[in-house]
Parts: C-alpha cells; structure tokens; sequence
C-alpha cells in the first residue's frame, strides 16, 4: 500500500482497509509522512498539494503509530526520510 498521503478522506481509507482485511492478516505499506525530511516537506507543500496529488492532512511518524495501535496489533513504524514505512496485523 502506497498512497495514503493522497486521499481526500484518509480516515475512510483507514475503515475500509481494517473492514476487508481478514483477522490475523497483515497490513503493510509506505507512505509520505510530515517532518521526516524538511526537503520532502518543500516539495510536498510546494508541488504535490497545489497540483492534487497529494492530500493534508498527513501523519507524521508519532500520529501513524498512534493510529494504527489504535486498530491492529504487533505494529511497528519506521521511517526513511520523509516516508513512514510500516506492518501490522488486525486484531483477531
């Protein structure tokens, strides 16, 4: 998964993700998160959001890790740069 940072209504894309996801079964992915890398930042604000192609509000490192514990269990973040990189398993 790869893209979270564009949706409108990432909250949506959350729900849905933990609703089709079976119990036990793994959600992984990356995407763009806020304050991990200040040249990211520019070009995300400066480019990506005015063209549409990236959507705010987005998740810094803390507030993705923070989310996901809140659905799935064994989650664990990490971050390159400006991209939060992460795995976890919904709750059985």
């Amino acid at each position: 998964m790869n893209g979270f940072h564009a949706f409108p209504d990432k909250e949506a894309a959350y729900r849905e993700t933990l609703r089709v996801l079976r119990p036990g079964g793994i959600f992984c992915g990356c995407f763009y998160i806020e304050g991990g890398c200040s040249r990211t930042d520019w070009f995300v604000n400066h480019l990506y959001v005015p063209r549409g192609f990236f959507t705010p509000p987005f998740e810094t490192k803390k507030s993705l890790r923070d989310c996901l514990a809140g659905m799935y269990r064994d989650v664990k973040v990490t971050s390159v740069e400006g991209m939060g990189c992460f795995k976890c398993r919904k709750k059985a």
